[in-house]
């Protein structure tokens, strides 16, 4: 297998994108252009052409645009992707794989599941940050056939920061040193026979027998700042780690207080960070802060309830909620619990009691089950999910207590955790009373 890659001018450094992945809008916005298009098809036309190419797209109108160029040049290409029906598709691919269709634009649609020997040459003309992605597109060129002595992986490289750089094959291969057309996958040996013959100041025949013009020497970052950040701990699982609440640890942040060991920026005005685990263990040091971990998390947990902090009455209402409605592995569906806190309310409302605060949704009354819903999961449910005491799953529709500290709690720490909730309503109402 031999690399090229060719080097457009497109600016991806502002594009957003998550810890795999781009922003398909932002991607389609950067790289559908007419002059990354046109390069793409001049490569061809310069270096591969007669032979049997797949170019991998980024979206369908990218696969449409990349084909009508290159039938416009004589080419008889195609756009193949989901949208079409089945029939069309499988008649496209046996077009292809005859050698009747030179170049496949896909989109998504050849990523897995389809093989074709014969492929020649890969176009890697969609940017992607997954190594899932680019391998499974990898493959579709990997299969051997008569008369096919390599592979040809072209990818065009835009112009990306180190933290949103798109692989490669040389970044897939950890392959720092970058010559075009050089072998970056073959029989043992095979590389470091070229590079002997290029130490001699020799070219390998492929690269002598090949078109391919661009042969300098050229270091590739290969830089990856997502297998870095996987030894590490993100903000989020800081904040769980340690007995504060979140809003201590953006402030220390924001104050220079703590330092992050890793800094990514996802977007212009977002950034993740991640901390060594030894950084974690010196600030809490440093702070007075403990740890939790799952030997101490019920301790912990009965210790917040005791010493609850509390703004508004929520807290109790909703550790009340979670006792009363809870399954034996510590779940509660969402509904019963707006159910409770309704019911809670309203049965003070009408007892002619104190609500709530007079900013309160259940102190002003006409709220819905979506807006109380929003009023759980945003206050007191927040405070034990940052501690990593509770969980919410949306797409079950439930709250669950974390398991460690659930199995471990008996009846008596149940007697105690709602002994503890009456007492801190009785304190908290007489106060907002006065």
């Amino acid at each position: 297998m031999f690399a090229v890659s060719v080097f457009t001018n497109i600016d991806m450094t502002k594009v957003r994108f998550n810890s795999v992945q781009y922003n398909i809008r932002d991607l389609d916005v950067k790289i559908c252009v007419s002059e990354r298009n046109q390069l793409i098809v001049d490569t061809w036309l310069n270096y591969v052409k007669d032979k049997r190419t797949v170019v991998f797209c980024a979206s369908v109108k990218h696969a449409e645009q990349i084909a009508e160029l290159f039938k416009k040049a004589g080419v008889n290409a195609v756009a193949v992707s989901g949208s079409m029906k089945t029939s069309e598709r499988n008649e496209w691919l046996v077009k292809f794989a005859s050698g009747e269709v030179k170049v496949l634009c896909a989109c998504d649609l050849l990523n897995e599941g389809w093989d074709c020997p014969q492929t020649e040459v890969l176009f890697m003309a969609r940017p992607t940050m997954s190594k899932v992605l680019y391998t499974q597109q990898l493959g579709r060129g990997m299969r051997l056939s008569e008369g096919k002595e390599f592979l040809m992986v072209f990818d065009f490289v835009d112009n990306a920061s180190q933290y949103n750089a798109p692989y490669s094959l040389h970044r897939l291969f950890k392959l720092k040193d970058y010559r075009a057309g050089a072998t970056v996958l073959g029989k043992k040996g095979a590389r470091e026979a070229e590079v002997a013959l290029y130490e001699k100041g020799e070219k390998p025949n492929v690269i002598i027998d090949y078109p391919v013009d661009a042969t300098d020497y050229e270091v590739v970052d290969i830089f990856n700042w997502q297998e870095e950040a996987a030894g590490m701990i993100s903000q989020m699982e800081f904040v769980r780690r340690v007995d504060v609440q979140s809003e201590t640890i953006e402030k220390y942040l924001r104050d220079g207080k703590l330092v992050p060991d890793l800094v990514v920026p996802m977007s212009e005005h977002r950034t993740f960070k991640y901390f060594k685990e030894e950084t974690l263990e010196r600030h809490a040091s440093e702070f007075g802060w403990q740890l939790i971990d799952d030997k101490n998390r019920k301790e912990l947990f009965m210790k917040m309830v005791e010493q609850m902090d509390m703004s508004y009455s929520y807290k109790p209402v909703l550790l009340q909620a979670i006792l009363k409605h809870a399954d034996k592995n510590g779940r509660v569906k969402i509904e019963d619990i707006v159910s409770y806190f309704k019911n809670f309310y309203e049965r003070r409302r009408a007892s002619g009691l104190v609500v709530e605060k007079s900013n309160s949704i259940f102190a002003k009354g006409g709220y819905t089950d979506k807006e109380a819903e929003h009023n759980i999961l945003s206050n007191p449910f927040r405070r034990f999910e940052d501690m990593n005491m509770m969980r919410h799953t949306k797409t079950l529709g439930i709250i669950e207590v974390d398991s460690t500290v659930w199995k471990k709690l008996n009846e008596e720490d149940k007697t105690k955790i709602e002994m503890n909730c009456e007492e801190k309503l009785l304190s908290y109402y007489e106060k907002i009373k006065l």
